[in-house]
Order: structure tokens, then sequence, then C-alpha cells
């Protein structure tokens, strides 16, 4: 940990010990076996945390940058970083998977799904949603990669036949949500008018995400893959400004893959808007193969991006939501980072 300037006298010095005490508590630890134990940064008070991901014109990740080749901007004011890491963070993801896929779409995404399996590290969590109208959890967190596969495997076999013209739907993929069936608590949207299973609520599948990410444990990098073709129903329970502050305030970034028509949209479907919202990432693979290596590339960005820290104002006024830009001092690299985060959100 860097050394801290000594505090000034009288106020000044009561406002740098705090922000000090908080600090401290927020940078890497050793317990007795030598183990980095991570202490989640919050931004309730005047802490930003701002993960972000530079690549080159390839589209590989650019590593061993330093503090000093990185800019932050608050609504376009340059703000100083107090805290840098580049240290890879363990993952807890929630894996979104579209139940409303168009045949050949569904065909690539069986194919290559227990790929996923195999893409996370030993110390990573991870569950398994499929959605339409309505989010349903097939697996809760787990670190078991077998557990992963078994539950990929049996998603994979699942042909649901399209229903008839003007019929309704009803069943597993459009109950309400639960768990080895047991309804989901609080904050998973609630249920919507009952409708062809072309109907998908994005938004309402990724609060309940963001819900559910929520409650993991500190010092973790919180993601959701989101596998979709980006066709989003006016029925949703959440819309998508609720949905994107729930996501900034719990520092979750959404990686989204787009298959089938979603290829066709890029930068204009509501994936774009909320890969870029919340600093993750969109890909649009045409092939399994490339599809497969989307999957790896994103458990890879999300897991060694870099950590910027900065002290912000106050919100005396509230609820107040503040743009965000991070550059950096090398030519010829893409920065994604998130567009924005609520300075005195409320907790959801």
């Amino acid at each position: 940990m860097e050394k801290t300037a000594a505090p000034e006298p009288s106020c000044a010095r009561l406002w740098a010990l705090g922000l000090i005490l908080v600090l401290t508590a927020a940078v890497w630890a050793q317990n007795e076996t030598g183990d980095d134990i991570r202490f989640r940064l919050r931004t309730r008070v005047d802490l930003v945390l701002v993960p972000v991901t530079v690549k080159d014109t390839d589209g590989n990740l650019v590593t061993g940058l330093e503090r000093d080749d990185f800019r932050v901007l608050e609504d376009g004011v340059e703000q100083p970083i107090r805290h840098f890491s580049s240290d890879p963070f363990p993952l807890s993801a929630v894996i979104l998977v579209d139940a409303g896929l168009e045949p050949a779409a569904q065909k690539t995404l069986q194919e290559t799904l227990p790929v996923l399996a195999g893409v996370f590290g030993p110390r990573d969590e991870f569950s398994l949603t499929v959605f339409d109208a309505y989010p349903r959890p097939v697996l809760d967190f787990s670190r078991d990669p077998e557990a992963l596969r078994l539950a990929l495997a049996a998603l994979a076999t699942e042909t649901p036949a399209a229903p008839a013209a003007g019929s309704v739907t009803g069943g597993p993929m459009t109950a309400g949500p639960s768990i080895n069936t047991v309804p989901v608590g609080p904050g998973v949207p609630s249920p919507v008018p009952q409708a062809a299973k072309s109907v998908k609520c994005i938004h309402d599948a990724l609060f309940a995400a963001g819900m559910a990410l929520r409650a993991r444990e500190p010092g973790r990098r919180r993601i959701v893959f989101l596998v979709s073709d980006g066709r989003n129903s006016r029925l949703n329970t959440h819309d998508f400004a609720e949905t994107r502050e729930l996501l900034l305030a719990e520092d979750i970034s959404v990686y989204a893959l787009g298959v089938g028509s979603a290829r066709l949209a890029l930068g204009t479907t509501v994936l774009s808007d909320y890969a870029g919202a919340t600093g993750g990432d969109l890909y649009a693979p045409m092939k399994p193969e490339e599809l497969a290596r989307a999957f790896k590339r994103v458990s890879e960005q999300a897991r060694y991006q870099y950590t910027l820290v900065y002290a912000a104002r106050p919100a005396p006024g509230g609820r107040e939501y503040r743009r965000l830009k991070v550059e950096v001092r090398q030519p010829g690299v893409s920065v994604r980072a998130r567009e924005g985060y609520f300075a005195g959100a409320p907790q959801h």
C-alpha cells in the first residue's frame, strides 16, 4: 500500500484521516496463508471505483500500464487517482441466456454452451438463468464447474416447440422465477401478463441478475454474461434507467454476446446500451467457434481490468448522475469503462 501524506491541521486533518481509514479498509491485505483478501470499495460516500479495460487495435488486452498512464474525468473535470491496481479479481457471474432465439441462433448456442464451464477459475462463482417473458434460474451460485457443465448440457438439449399463432404459453419457461422450485425472494421482477413465447423482457432479466449479484461477497468483479438477440418487449416491469441505476450502484458490468439478428444491429440495441453504460463489452460472433472464443475473452477481460479509485465531491442535492470518461496516455489503444455513476443513489 502506498504511503499517505501527513494530514493537515484542523478540519482538513479529520477529513484526511477519514479518507485514510476508508482506503486502508479497501486495499489488499494478507491473511495467515498469504492469500489476498479483497475488501470491496463502496461508492456510497465519496469513493468511486472505475474498472477499466484497455485493448490494442487487434482487440488484445493491453497490460503493464501504471497509474500515471490514466486520466479520470468526472463531468469533464480531471480527478486525482487515489488508488490503482492491476491485480486480477475473482468473478461473480450470472450467465443470462435468451430462451427465445431463432432456430439457427439457438443451434449455434447449443453447440458452444458447454465451453462456458471451462472459462471460470477455481475462485470464481457463477449462476445460470434463462429468460424470455420471465427470468428462470437454472443453477444457483456455485464454484463447481461440473455442476455448471451439467446445467449447460441440460439447457443445450432443450428444444422448446414454437407456440401456435395467437396462443399463450405456460410451463417452466414462463413461470415465475424460482430456485429448486422455491420462489425467489424480493427484488425479482413481478410477473407480466401471459404472452407468446417470443416476448422477451431483457430489462427485467438484468434487474433480477443485478439483485442476485448485489448479495454476493465483497472483493469480486460482478458481471453478467448476457447471450441474446437483443429483442426486447414493452411488457418489462423495469425500464432501462431503473435497471442501469441498480447495475451501476452495485458495480456490475454487462458483457453481451449478440447472436442471431443482434449481429445486424450492432451499436443500436439494448445490448450495446447496457454494455456501454456499465463498462462491459459487446461481441457479435458469427460462427460457433467464434462464440466459444468470445466466452473465453469475456472472462479474461472482466478478470484482468485495471481498477482506478478516486474521491468525488458529495451530492448535496441527493441522487445525481455524473458522467465519467477515462483516457489512457498511450496511442493506438481503445478504452472501455462505465459511462457514469449515481452519486447519492438510493439503495434498492
